[in-house]
């Protein structure tokens, strides 16, 4: 039997509880057998974390986020907390040398990322990064197929996500909406995700040729004391929105691809879509998060003219994560949002019990957000911006 590893998740809100979520459920793992001790959940506002603890089965909740870090009886820690506060806290994390996965992004700016690139380098420890659309099982044989040559060299690649969490102009004013708190709005916020499913997929981007920025909603009402989530403020205070609304990209791709982004957090009637779609001198494919248990692949010549086209596969355990995470291990059962959540932890698990490093890493949230520096300085300056 597997000795468990014992874990705790620092932040309670959203992201905190989705990590929670993915610690419950790992140990569905049947490639690899994963056990999992569910230790403390930590933040400031104590009341939450209560709550959180006793909805995922964590032995106790704390408000001192230092005091968890002395403790012997934690292996790994999920930081999950606004942006601003990545840089005061994950270093401390890291220093204290237990195992570190922390939610996107790991800073607000490419220097804050850096540096804490540095410092998880120079650990022992096994550091990841949760971009966890990489463990759909739709969008991880996207990837695959790509990268064993069946759409020939890729050319063209347009990569979106678009949310309606922002389009209520009575969503308080959180910290996702200040610039300086945030490190940037739809650009950031939901565009670590396309950027990175981007990079996954089709290459690394190396120049930003044109950033257009765009806030619709310039000011909201102030929060609620202890407010979570996009919830709307019936404040009569208000104040200014700092960041972007609607983000989008022209870049240029190091294997001579190019492509566009498109964000938007104001999408109405669009909850949450995450999107890549890829062509090739042989050939396309495409993936859609809100049909995330498929994908569509098309090769040029697989067939005669006459029944040759797209194919829409539904995912199954030939995929990724597939036999992992789903209901039932067979084709069509599905898989979606939530099961992103429970592979990347496993995968995070995975490492530390054999002490290897994970491919989402501290490195990978940086090359993403120099990608997202690149951005903000063409839209500064109305040049084309050479990716760090």
């Amino acid at each position: 039997m597997t000795t468990p590893i014992r874990v705790a998740v620092i932040g309670a809100g959203m992201a905190g509880q989705a990590h929670a979520f993915g610690y419950r459920n790992a140990m569905m793992s049947v490639s690899t057998p994963i056990s999992v001790e569910l230790v403390a959940i930590a933040d400031p506002n104590l009341p939450l974390a209560q709550s959180v603890a006793a909805r995922y089965g964590f032995a106790e909740a704390i408000g001192d986020i230092d005091a968890l870090l002395e403790r012997d009886d934690i292996d790994a820690i999920s930081v999950a907390l606004p942006n601003f506060l990545h840089a005061e806290v994950l270093p401390k994390v890291i220093a204290s040398g237990k195992h570190v996965f922390a939610e996107k992004p790991i800073g607000r700016t490419v220097e804050e990322a850096s540096s804490l690139q540095e410092l998880a380098d120079a650990s022992d420890a096994v550091t990841g990064v949760g971009f966890s659309f990489r463990r759909l099982p739709g969008l991880a044989a996207l990837a695959a197929a790509i990268a064993d040559g069946r759409i020939g060299e890729v050319h063209t690649v347009r990569g979106w996500y678009n949310a309606d969490y922002a389009a209520d102009p009575a969503g308080a004013l959180s910290w996702r909406y200040s610039q300086e708190q945030s490190g940037g709005g739809a650009l950031l916020d939901i565009g670590s995700h396309a950027i990175d499913a981007v990079q996954f997929v089709a290459g690394q981007i190396s120049r930003v040729d044109n950033t257009t920025l765009r806030t619709v909603i310039a000011e909201r009402p102030v929060p609620s004391a202890g407010a979570i989530g996009h919830g709307a403020s019936a404040s009569n205070e208000r104040g200014p929105v700092t960041n972007d609304d609607i983000a989008l990209l022209s870049v240029s791709f190091h294997n001579g691809a190019v492509g566009q982004i498109s964000l938007s957090r104001i999408a109405q009637g669009v909850p949450n879509a995450l999107g890549v779609e890829v062509f090739g001198t042989r050939g396309h494919a495409s993936f859609n998060s809100i049909n995330s248990g498929e994908f569509v692949l098309f090769e040029d010549g697989l067939t005669d003219a006459a029944y040759n086209g797209p194919r829409h596969i539904v995912t199954g355990p030939a995929h990724p994560y597939f036999t992992d995470v789903a209901a039932m291990p067979g084709g069509g059962v599905g898989t979606g949002y939530a099961e992103a959540f429970t592979a990347e932890i496993q995968e995070f698990l995975r490492c530390v019990a054999a002490g290897t490093e994970m491919d989402t890493d501290f490195a990978a949230a940086s090359a993403m957000m120099n990608v997202v520096g690149a951005a903000l300085e063409a839209s500064k300056t109305g040049t084309a911006v050479d990716v760090a």
